[in-house]
């Protein structure tokens, strides 16, 4: 009986993306019937976002021909807990543009530049999660076997959604390796820019696209080819355009920071990558959170020895002193585990692990013995949550860094060593 029923969920998917393929392979502007909406089933990863890219093209509200046609330029899709690109999205960016290219001829893909912008282009943005199951929205941080994907398009010329679409996938399908640049970033902290975007994704066609993410919207192009400069590995160009980004509307956020810091580490400025790591932690801590990738060995609260990995962390600890001290900040800093294990062993580990960091800052600085409290949370609070203990889920392994109120007064100033 249950073999049945697969088979017959897989027909009836078949069967709807034929129908949407059939749709969009004869749509034209003066075409009345739209594709259906994707199904509230989990499909395999490539039919998914093929039916989403048809589904939100073919029943966007906007004539695709005006002028000639539009220009439709993908603001690169991120998971929605860590912001970060993946490899799943950026196969389902590759696999939208070329569902645009063969099935709507009248618009055109751009890449994602401020010479684009300059048109006023379509612009797709877009997200994954995992859910608990199929047609499901919420996410989850438990593991599972589906993602949700979901996608919208703002039209520049009106500041306005016109498409949004909703799709389910299954989880054997999906890589959420973060690509080389979100990998390499030592730091995370809260982004009001990927807080802008998660909104407009979210947006319903008729709703006025967020002002916020319009504003930065030149910005995080500059930004996107800054990244794309890095993984090609052109660290000059990508720091040029890091800096230039720096200064820019919504330039104040952790991508350009952690790209300035990369960019001149990779070219081997040690003085300025340090600096821009130390620009970093300030901002997280003003802020009221910063999360750094201590990378452990396994079960151990030993830092990983490999000097390619942990090389960096005596300038790091030296920057979150340095700047602990200059902000006069109380701090609680609170280690995280992976759920992989049992609870107890795992908040044990984490509290063990955020005692190593603090003992390696009083190192550096001793009076901020009096302004610090550790904390471990075990697995309880995972941003990915998927268990597998690899790059995918390095940030559910972080020690963060949580500004609080200072009870006693004096505890301010102290040197660094």
């Amino acid at each position: 009986m249950m073999k049945d029923a697969g088979r017959a969920s897989r027909m009836a998917a078949g069967l709807w993306l034929a129908v949407v393929l059939g749709v969009a392979g004869c749509a034209r502007p003066q075409v009345a019937v739209a594709p259906p909406p994707p199904p509230r089933e989990a499909l395999a990863f490539d039919d998914a976002v093929d039916g989403l890219a048809i589904a939100l093209l073919g029943r966007a509200q906007v004539d695709l021909a005006e002028g000639g046609g539009r220009v439709l330029v993908i603001d690169p899709l991120i998971d929605r807990a860590t912001g970060n690109q993946a490899a799943a999205t950026r196969s389902m960016e590759r696999r939208i543009g070329a569902v645009v290219r063969t099935r709507f001829d009248r618009v055109k893909v751009a890449p994602f530049t401020t010479d684009s912008l300059e048109d006023r282009p379509l612009v797709l943005v877009g997200s994954i999660t995992p859910v608990p199951g199929p047609g499901i929205i919420p996410a989850t941080t438990q593991p599972t076997e589906t993602y949700r994907i979901w996608a919208a398009i703002a039209d520049l010329r009106t500041n306005r959604i016109v498409s949004h679409e909703t799709a389910w996938v299954r989880a054997d399908g999906v890589d959420m390796t973060p690509t080389p640049f979100f990998r390499d970033s030592p730091a995370w902290l809260a982004d009001r820019s990927q807080a802008s975007y998660i909104r407009t994704c979210a947006g319903d066609p008729g709703d006025a696209v967020d002002p916020v993410y319009l504003a930065g919207l030149f910005t995080a192009a500059v930004v996107n080819e800054g990244i794309t400069a890095y993984e090609d590995g052109r660290y000059e160009e990508a720091l040029a355009l890091y800096r230039r980004a720096q200064v820019g509307p919504g330039g104040d956020q952790p991508r350009v920071y952690n790209g300035i810091y990369l960019t001149n580490a990779a070219l081997g400025r040690e003085a300025a990558a340090e600096a821009a790591f130390g620009t970093l932690v300030s901002n997280g801590l003003q802020r009221g959170k910063l999360a750094v990738k201590f990378v452990f060995r396994p079960a151990s609260t030993q830092f990983w020895p490999d000097r390619a990995v942990s090389g960096p962390y005596p300038m790091w600890l030296r920057q979150i002193a340095g700047s602990a001290v200059t902000q006069s900040a109380c701090l609680r800093l609170v280690g995280h585990t992976s759920p992989t294990g049992p609870a107890l062993a795992n908040q044990r580990l984490s509290e063990a692990r955020a005692d190593r960091v603090r003992d390696a800052l009083v190192d550096r600085a001793p009076r901020l013995a009096g302004q610090m409290e550790i904390e471990g949370r075990g697995s309880a609070e995972p941003m990915v949550g998927s268990g597998r203990d690899d790059v995918t889920d390095a940030l559910d392994r972080r020690v963060e860094f949580e500004t609080r109120p200072c009870l006693r007064a004096g505890l301010a100033g102290a040197g660094v060593g």
